[in-house]
C-alpha cells in the first residue's frame, strides 16, 4: 500500500506533494508556502492510501492548524485533540475537516491521481495517517501501517 498526499496550493487547486514534504511540514521543518500555499494559517491536506498500481483505495481529508505556515507543537495539541472524543465529537470532527475544499475537488482529485473519476468511489474518511500520528505520538509514516 502506498500513500500518497495532496495540498491545496494558493489557487485553490490540489497539487501532489511527497512524503518527505510532508514529512518536513509534520516536523516543523518547513513552511507551506515552500510548496505553494499562500494560506499560512491552514494545511488543507488528501491523503490517498493506493494499491500496487496506484489505485486508490481510500481517501482521507484533513485540515491542519499552522502558525506562520509552521505546523508547531502548539497545533499538534491541536490536532491531537480532533482525536479525542471527549474533546470533540464525531460531528464536529466531521464537519471541520470536511469544510473548505475546491467546487471540483473530485475533477482536481482524479487528474491529479491520474484516474478516471469513478475510480474515486472508495471508503472517505477524516484524518488519515496524519490523525492517528498524531494521536499516537508516532510518525506519520508509522500512523500509515495502521490504515491497511
Amino acid at each position: 500500500m502506498k500513500v500518497r498526499y495532496l495540498i491545496v496550493d494558493a489557487d485553490n487547486q490540489l497539487r501532489l506533494i511527497c512524503r518527505e514534504h510532508v514529512e518536513a511540514i509534520w516536523r516543523g521543518r518547513a513552511s507551506v508556502a515552500e510548496f505553494g500555499c499562500a494560506d499560512l494559517t491552514e494545511l488543507r491536506l488528501i491523503s490517498v492510501l493506493c494499491d500496487r498500481r496506484l489505485l486508490p483505495e481510500r481517501i482521507f481529508l484533513l485540515r491542519m492548524s499552522l502558525t506562520d505556515g509552521l505546523f508547531t507543537r502548539r497545533n499538534y495539541r491541536a490536532l491531537r485533540s480532533f482525536a479525542m472524543p471527549s474533546r470533540v465529537t464525531v460531528r464536529e470532527m466531521f464537519q471541520h475537516h470536511s469544510e473548505g475544499w475546491p467546487s471540483d475537488f473530485f475533477t482536481q482529485l482524479a487528474v491529479a491521481l491520474d484516474v478516471p473519476r469513478d475510480m474515486l468511489e472508495v471508503p472517505f474518511g477524516i484524518g488519515g495517517p496524519l490523525l492517528i500520528a498524531a494521536a499516537l505520538r508516532v510518525s506519520p509514516r508509522v500512523a500509515a501501517r495502521f490504515l491497511k
